[in-house]
């Protein structure tokens, strides 16, 4: 049935907003009895309203159509009402959608400069997310349909496993960190802040890496304790042992730790002398959660120092071209300006999801979201990979409407509440961090901040920086702490 209400509704606020005065109840009834296949004639509707036919079509009808005309600057009769009035409808809908989008570009450029793509109305008519009747060929139909049947919704939860229907590649970072581990002494580094997919990465790299035929290892500095996290020698020890372990390796940690020698050097020899002899393939070692010991700065300095001299080994010495290391951290936590200075090997800084990533994962949900709607959700997480997938998840799962999504998010007991609450945890501990952000919270435009309190507030992921000056990074959060 063709929307008979909606588009007259349409023309009255066209009209309306051209010439300020309303259609008449006759050229109203004119107007409907002409929409949908000219279902009476002038005559029919003169008699149903008790008109003249001769006033009907000699004045009423020829009236309403040159006002339309003048309205529309097109020619319109009762034949091509219809098709005119639902071609203006579509328009404006992607002219809605393109000034959100703009709106969005503008809000976000600091920080997806470069990836924001612009939708022409051809495109959003044709979206995968739109209904159309363009007919899909067999094989194309056979792939969704085993698809639909075979993809499980995942809970947004952790890393997201090789398996998974939902990883979304970053191009180009994996392509490029699977050229580079395949370098002699290679060293990787992969920053971002938490839930953005640090870990992801890491597995595809040590999958990839598998695949050569390399041997792989990946230790998880949040599983150590803290005890150990604040004694340079115990965490050389938990990482000598741990490799062993994994290895499948006997434990001679004890042969080789020499008190005189210091724990640095014991470490470098159990690896140069035992571990790497053993092995014939080279060997991927990931450290993840590096930044569990960035809040004591010694033990990280002398970890992070130990790490550049194994790499800088490996021009020379054979033995530890063998090694190839992936350090990821989360750049939540501020990198002391002693330890800063640890840039070496190829360096990989994840950022938010694009446009085409968006829908990308939109469609592996099996989700029919207009780019309206798509707009409207960047602009309120600003392509962060975790919300989106939480998002998604639970309009997959049907449990609430798009609506009650966006309506409740900012809230304490919407979907994002528990991301949220850790957010605000980690403020309430850093008063002053706390403080800065209120700034920008309450500024109409980009500030500029105390460096070091810039650096924390993008590294959690709240403020984009540009130029110095930092702004609120999405609406989620200018919502929900704005309060």
């Amino acid at each position: 049935m063709k929307d008979i209400q909606g588009g007259l509704q349409f023309v009255e606020q066209l009209i309306y907003a051209k010439t300020g005065k309303s259609l008449t109840d006759i050229q109203k009834a004119v107007l409907q009895e002409s929409w949908d296949g000219q279902r009476k004639t002038y005559n029919q509707i003169a008699e149903e309203f008790q008109y003249s036919a001769s006033y009907i079509k000699q004045t009423v009808a020829p009236q309403l159509w040159k006002l339309l005309s003048e309205v529309l600057g097109e020619k319109v009769n009762k034949t091509n009402i219809y098709a005119v009035i639902e071609r203006r409808r579509a328009n404006q809908t992607s002219t809605r959608s393109q000034n959100l989008i703009e709106r969005l570009r503008k809000r976000l450029e600091p920080y997806y400069t470069g990836q924001i793509q612009y939708f022409n109305t051809e495109t959003i008519v044709n979206s995968p997310f739109k209904n159309h009747n363009k007919p899909l060929s067999p094989t194309t139909q056979l792939i969704i349909e085993s698809y639909q049947k075979t993809v499980e919704l995942e809970l947004p939860k952790g890393y997201v496993p090789l398996n998974s229907a939902f990883y979304i590649e970053r191009i180009p970072n994996e392509r490029r960190c699977y050229e580079e581990i395949i370098n002699v002494g290679s060293l990787i580094q992969i920053k971002a802040p938490r839930q953005m997919g640090k870990t992801s990465v890491v597995v595809r790299i040590l999958a990839h890496a598998a695949t050569l035929g390399y041997q792989t290892v990946s230790l998880n500095f949040l599983q150590a304790d803290k005890k150990i996290l604040t004694d340079l020698n115990k965490l050389l020890r938990w990482v000598c042992a741990n490799i062993t372990h994994k290895l499948k390796f006997k434990n001679k940690l004890d042969d080789y730790w020499d008190a005189d020698l210091g724990s640095k050097a014991n470490c470098t020899l159990y690896l140069q002398e035992y571990l790497l002899p053993l092995i014939e393939n080279p060997l991927v070692l990931a450290l993840d959660e590096v930044n569990e010991i960035f809040e004591y700065p010694e033990i990280a300095q002398d970890f992070l120092c130990l790490l550049r001299s194994w790499h800088e080994e490996a021009k020379d010495s054979k033995i530890w071209q063998k090694l190839r290391l992936i350090v990821s951290n989360s750049t939540q936590f501020y990198l002391p300006l002693i330890i800063a200075p640890f840039q070496v090997g190829f360096s990989v800084q994840l950022r938010s999801f694009n446009w085409e990533q968006v829908q990308d994962l939109a469609q592996r949900h099996q989700l029919n979201i207009s780019i309206g709607y798509l707009a409207e959700l960047m602009w309120l997480v600003a392509g962060h990979p975790y919300l989106l997938r939480v998002a998604f998840y639970h309009l997959a799962q049907q449990d609430l409407t798009w609506e009650q999504m966006i309506q409740t998010a900012a809230s304490d007991t919407g979907i994002y509440s528990e991301y949220l609450h850790q957010q605000l945890w980690y403020l309430q501990q850093h008063p002053e961090l706390a403080a800065a952000f209120q700034q920008v919270l309450k500024a109409k435009a980009p500030i500029g901040l105390e460096p070091v309190q810039a650096f924390k507030l993008h590294s959690m992921g709240l403020v984009n920086m540009r130029d110095n000056q930092v702004m609120i990074s999405c609406d989620l959060y200018q919502r929900y702490f704005g309060r």
